[in-house]
């Protein structure tokens, strides 16, 4: 990939944004960069990858690279301070990384790389699964490091410059712009099902002996919150990062310890995880998705291995894959994550598709855009946030 247009927006601009939607060379173009010029530090999209969980603590895994660098103790403690400060993750210091939410975690991930100020620091959607006030945060984090910084994504989120990836082509042309195309309306059938007042925890669990600590982690509990669905009907389940969504959903599909709908109100549950990859258990996208027509109409490649697909593919199969199961409630874990435009329409005719077909959908997101979208083919009712 020539990288020329992307050095010259550099030479002229501090922070550069690259737009290109899903399979057009953004995590490519990260990977090059890291490789040709020297200082240059990438934060990937899977925010796990650089979260070692080998430390008791958020400080501890953001100070891990400036132990690796010899950091005196006292710069090392300022600087860890300073960007868990700016990241919006103070409060957070003392947990341990594994009891994060997915947008604290991301968080984290910025901060472990932000703290070492490289050259140059990209980040591959660092924006993905974060409510406004993280996004916030993370935007004055970069505000303030003294390198320069390139952000790829799928659709703008700053006031800097900007070039489109098309086709493995950087150009300093405008990012095209999309319509977003939604489904025919769809309307509830049948009758309101009750869920009950749902209680999720997680956490707790003596750690293991390999795991180098004898004391137990937190316990987190969130609810009860009481539910009711309505097939055809969607539900917006709200609440900041951390406020314990992701508990609800996973307590719901009966994990983490928790006895699940199914046992509780003898309600067939499936579950989109809010990591795609972490569903998988198959080797070809035909058998992860489980419907060679749902295949064919994604228009990809059932020999494929999924891992191999870009993101915004990944969570199609992976929607594809939980409708499929035509249970009569569909779990989603914030399923905007990763799409690009021509995706977030493939993924709104799935859900409308599940919807007509009388399945009930709970989902999560923080994009205000894409609920809204959600709404104007469904009804969608709104919880009340999680406190």
């Amino acid at each position: 990939m020539d990288l020329t247009p992307l050095t010259q927006a550099l030479d002229q601009h501090r922070t550069v944004e690259v737009i290109g939607n899903s399979g057009a060379g953004l995590t490519t173009l990260a990977a090059q960069a890291h490789n040709e010029w020297p200082g240059a530090a990438v934060v990937q999209q899977d925010a796990t990858a650089h979260v070692s969980y080998l430390r008791d603590t958020v400080i501890e895994e953001v100070a891990l690279g400036l132990e690796q660098r010899g950091t005196p103790i006292p710069e090392m403690r300022r600087r860890c301070e300073r960007v868990l400060s700016a990241a919006g993750l103070t409060e957070l210091a003392e947990r341990h990384p594994a009891q994060l939410s997915g947008g604290q975690t991301r968080r984290l991930a910025i901060a472990a790389v932000a703290v070492l100020e490289p050259e140059l620091l990209l980040l591959d959607d660092p924006f993905a699964g974060l409510d406004p006030t993280s996004a916030t945060h993370i935007i004055r984090l970069l505000e303030a490091l003294p390198s320069r910084i390139v952000v790829l994504g799928n659709r703008p989120r700053l006031d800097a410059a900007k070039l489109s990836l098309i086709d493995g082509i950087l150009s300093p042309s405008p990012p095209p712009t999309h319509g977003t195309s939604l489904p025919p309306r769809v309307e509830p059938t049948g009758e309101l099902i009750d869920l009950g007042g749902i209680t999720a925890t997680r956490g707790g669990k003596p750690r293991k002996w390999w795991q180098f600590r004898a004391n137990e982690d937190p316990e987190f509990t969130v609810g009860p919150i009481h539910l009711t669905v309505r097939p055809g009907q969607a539900v917006w389940l709200r609440g900041d990062n951390g406020a314990g969504k992701t508990t609800l959903l996973r307590a719901m599909a009966g994990l983490d310890g928790n006895p699940g709908l199914e046992q509780t109100r003898g309600l067939g549950v499936s579950l989109a995880l809010q990591r795609a990859a972490d569903q998988l258990a198959e080797s070809t996208v035909g058998e992860f998705v489980g419907d060679p027509d749902a295949v064919a109409a994604l228009g990809l490649d059932p020999e494929t291995h999924p891992l191999d697909l870009p993101a915004a593919h990944l969570r199609l199969a992976q929607l594809a894959q939980v409708f499929a199961q035509n249970r009569p409630l569909v779990l989603l874990d914030e399923p905007d994550v990763g799409l690009d435009t021509p995706s977030r329409d493939r993924a709104h005719a799935l859900i409308a598709g599940g919807l007509s077909s009388g399945q009930a959908v709970i989902f999560t997101c923080h994009d205000t855009s894409f609920a809204a979208e959600v709404g104007e083919y469904a009804v969608v009712v709104e919880t009340c946030p999680i406190q």
